[in-house]
């Protein structure tokens, strides 16, 4: 079943996230990961937007996802992102 990743963060350090992109988009390319949505500026409809930055990543399945979180390759990208910014990164199952 499709899963997909959803992050919502804000930048704390523009240096360390441009780190962690260059190293992500390797690990997204070999996993075959699609991005599907990249937006520092959604548009807000209902509630409070509390970080703006949103990224949405199609999986096949679950464990396509955590092969890739959990590879050595963006593992070490990881960690920019954790210098980087501070928000939430959430798994969900597809329809």
């Amino acid at each position: 079943m499709t899963v997909y990743a959803i992050s919502q963060s804000q930048t704390t350090d523009q240096e360390a996230l441009d780190a962690y992109i260059a190293l992500a988009v390797t690990t997204l390319e070999a996993h075959n990961v699609k991005v599907l949505a990249l937006d520092d500026s959604p548009t807000n409809i209902e509630g409070a937007i509390e970080r703006a930055r949103t990224v949405i990543l199609e999986f096949s399945d679950t464990a396509a996802f955590y092969a890739w979180y959990d590879s050595p390759e963006y593992q070490s990208a990881k960690k920019h992102r954790l210098n980087a910014s501070i928000g939430t990164f959430i798994l969900v199952e597809g329809i």
